[in-house]
């Protein structure tokens, strides 16, 4: 399966290499800590603060995984200003 390829300016590269540097180390630490909380609650299954912690962890490894795939296959692109309209033109 091919990714496809994105196409980022150098600064939102750097943007989203900040916000996935973030969310594995920061963010990671906080939603296990959450989990561990509600673990200590007991009865999983009726443990809502247990199912809100899982939920939060899937949402987080998702835009992680997301974030990883982007800057593998991010094509930077620069900002030039010419009679050219290219990807990452503004006007």
């Amino acid at each position: 399966m091919q990714t496809e390829q994105e196409y980022l300016t150098k600064e939102k590269f750097k943007e989203l290499e900040k916000e996935l540097e973030s969310l594995k180390t920061v963010k990671r630490k906080e939603v296990a800590e959450a989990l561990e909380y509600a673990k200590s609650l007991g009865d999983f299954s009726e443990n809502q603060e247990y199912q809100e912690a899982r939920d939060s962890q899937a949402i987080l490894e998702d835009r992680i995984n997301r974030l990883e795939v982007i800057l593998k296959s991010a094509k930077i692109i620069s900002t030039q200003s010419a009679n050219l309209v290219t990807v990452g033109s503004v006007m």
